[in-house]
């Protein structure tokens, strides 16, 4: 097996460094001795269809709230709160 390698620094002096929690449970975090880096190994971007952005906004615009509209789209509160921010600074 092939030794885990630091993201960032690309160093192999690491350990093991608790586990982090995900929607669909945990997973091992590691952590770089070298430089102090921490990673899962398992690094997913949380992206979004445009489509599913706009219906955020949509929602959002009609008085819904933000933790209704997370939980009918079956996504995070952080995830409906980062859009909407992110919307509010490219129109200003």
């Amino acid at each position: 097996m092939e030794k885990k390698r630091c993201r960032k620094c690309q160093s192999e002096r690491i350990v093991k460094a608790g586990f982090k929690k995900l929607a669909n449970g945990k997973v091992q975090r590691f952590k770089c001795q070298a430089c102090g880096y921490y990673f899962t190994g398992v690094e997913r971007y949380h992206y979004l269809p445009p489509e599913k952005v706009e219906l955020i906004h949509r929602m959002y615009e009609e008085k819904g709230e933000m933790r209704k509209i997370a939980r009918a789209l079956g996504i995070t509160l952080k995830a409906v709160q980062y859009h909407l921010k992110k919307k509010d600074e490219d129109d200003t």
